[in-house]
């Protein structure tokens, strides 16, 4: 697995809809989950691990796998939201 630059941020899945969550893989290699409802603020997430992503986010909560992963700055999830999933200019 290809290291990420402290600032970045590998794009793992989402949840599909108007208010998209986000699970990233920081450079630490820790998974969290940022909230459109927070503007995904990097203080505002909650720690996951590889088997909740697989069995209940996208496993039973329609979330989506980003293959391969996405890279974004942390501070820019947002406008990857915007941009890439919800389609806004």
């Amino acid at each position: 697995m290809q290291e990420t630059p402290p600032n970045e941020a590998r794009i793992l899945a989402y949840s599909p809809g108007q208010y998209p969550i986000l699970v990233v893989e920081l450079s630490s290699g820790e998974l969290q989950t940022f909230y459109y409802e927070t503007g995904y603020d990097p203080d505002s997430t909650k720690p996951v691990t590889k088997d909740w992503l697989r069995e209940n986010a996208i496993g039973r909560h329609s979330f989506v796998e980003v293959s391969p992963p996405r890279e974004a700055q942390v501070m820019a999830l947002g406008d990857y939201v915007r941009k890439e999933l919800l389609k806004e200019i």
